[in-house]
């Protein structure tokens, strides 16, 4: 009685419905195309745009953002998230002056597991940096996921 109590629950765990959703995805016949998207600038803010798909929904495993100081402290500044299911997401990252005693702040990065989905079927979800204003050299934002 104990094994089939413990197959019924090992059962219920390995649905589709709580399987992590991987490309390919093992629980689903439906092709997936795996997706990545980059943007570098300097002193503007950039985006990252893993793109919508007619008739798929797009997720984002994870992404990475890299910059270097500015002239000028800004402390308010946020790396967002944009279509997810979730609303938007906010990282905040604080940019420091280019002659801080500090070395530039370490880059935010985020793997999500398990992936996070679109909004909706054919949206797109979009990483976006801050602009970082004057003096600033360089900032990339890099993300990746897929569609299925």
């Amino acid at each position: 009685m104990r094994c089939l109590v413990a197959l019924c629950f090992l059962g219920l765990a390995l649905t589709s419905a709580h399987a992590q959703r991987v490309c390919p995805d093992p629980f689903n016949s439906a092709p997936c195309t795996p997706s990545t998207a980059s943007a570098t600038g300097t002193t503007g803010a950039i985006a990252a745009t893993l793109p919508a798909v007619a008739g798929k929904t797009t997720y984002i495993c994870g992404f990475q953002f890299v910059r270097t100081n500015a002239t000028a402290a800004n402390t308010a500044t946020n790396v967002t998230i944009t279509g997810t299911i979730s609303g938007t997401m906010n990282f905040g990252y604080p940019t420091l002056a280019a002659g801080a005693a500090v070395a530039n702040t370490p880059p935010v990065g985020e793997v999500f597991t398990p992936c996070i989905q679109a909004s909706a079927i054919n949206s797109a979800i979009v990483v976006n940096g801050p602009a970082l204003g004057a003096g600033a050299t360089l900032v990339t934002v890099s993300a990746w996921g897929f569609q299925l």
